[in-house]
């Protein structure tokens, strides 16, 4: 099942959407009048984070089974467009060095300052904030002063079940879905803050900075998570391709062991990203992302992003 939140081109209102075979979007509320259903209110409302849990999820499948096209009319895309799949989690959990050869990169980058990266023995993140997120078909836009804005392609794992303390054998069952994210970045401003060994943290939370989507696609329809391709272009250069079976630490250990702080439906676990990013480039100015440029991150059965640089 995919479900789709979109948001209104004139106003503030959100829509949880179940996303039809024919890729149109038909709002819950629609749906479950024409099948003559009552929808519980939380459901309806993306940023309750209700429709997310287990029971949530099976009143969604219920609606999805009944849905008949030719009796729902599509939300209109020239009044609604896609926003991102969680508009309101509690935590962005980003994991960092996930995908050896991009520590591998990493290594060389710092080498060449004088100083060594270890290979990480544990999962270590930073936090993303949520309104460094944005929908899969919204502009990106440059901070002012910078040149180096660079690119991440990565799993987003969704939380719908609360996670305290969790086995990794039983991680997955908390698990909502899944969508694709691009962890943008500044450079220069990403290394002055890991040279004071503080978090990354203005370098990766502009506004935008997270695009995320096209929609939330549950868990049951991916089954492993360690099995899916990854693939960003920029204006149709192939710049990272990879597979989520590269992970060093993989999604299922990552749930388990972040789930110590405690995660809620809605908290996001984003994942790592492979190598191929422009800072690693032997020329990475002709590789940081530039105004007009086209962004395509895509997830093999989770769809695509489609980001315009501004």
């Amino acid at each position: 099942m995919r479900i789709a939140c979109l948001k209104h081109r004139g106003d503030e209102r959100r829509e949880l959407a179940l996303v039809g075979d024919d890729e149109r979007f038909y709002a819950l509320r629609a749906v479950a009048a024409a099948a003559g259903a009552e929808l519980d209110p939380r459901l309806a409302d993306p940023r309750g984070n209700a429709w997310l849990q287990p029971p949530g999820l099976a009143a969604l499948a219920k609606l999805q089974r009944g849905l008949d096209p030719a009796r729902v009319e599509p939300l209109d895309g020239e009044q609604w467009q896609l926003g991102e799949p969680v508009p309101n989690p509690g935590k962005i959990i980003a994991v960092g060095r996930n995908y050896m050869d991009h520590v591998r990169e990493g290594q060389e980058i710092w080498a060449k300052r004088g100083r060594k990266v270890e290979i990480p023995e544990f999962p270590s993140a930073f936090a993303k904030f949520a309104t460094s997120l944005c929908g899969p078909r919204d502009e990106v836009h440059i901070p002012g002063g910078s040149d180096d804005l660079d690119y991440e392609v990565e799993l987003a794992v969704i939380i719908g079940s609360p996670a305290l303390d969790v086995d990794e054998a039983r991680a997955l069952d908390y698990v909502a879905g899944y969508a694709i994210c691009n962890d943008l970045a500044v450079r220069g401003i990403q290394r002055r803050e890991m040279e004071a060994q503080i978090g990354i943290t203005l370098s990766k939370n502009f506004p935008g900075f997270a695009p995320m989507g096209p929609w939330l696609t549950t868990a049951d329809e991916i089954g492993d998570p360690q099995s899916l391709r990854l693939v960003l272009e920029v204006d149709g250069e192939v710049r990272q391709d990879a597979s989520t079976a590269d992970m060093m630490f993989g999604v299922a250990r990552l749930i388990s062991y972040w789930s110590r702080v405690g995660l809620v439906p809605g908290d996001i676990l984003l994942t790592g990203t492979p190598s191929g990013v422009a800072l690693a480039r032997e020329d990475p100015s002709a590789y940081f992302l530039r105004a007009g440029q086209l962004v395509v991150a895509r997830i093999d059965r989770l769809g695509e992003l489609r980001n315009r640089i501004r």
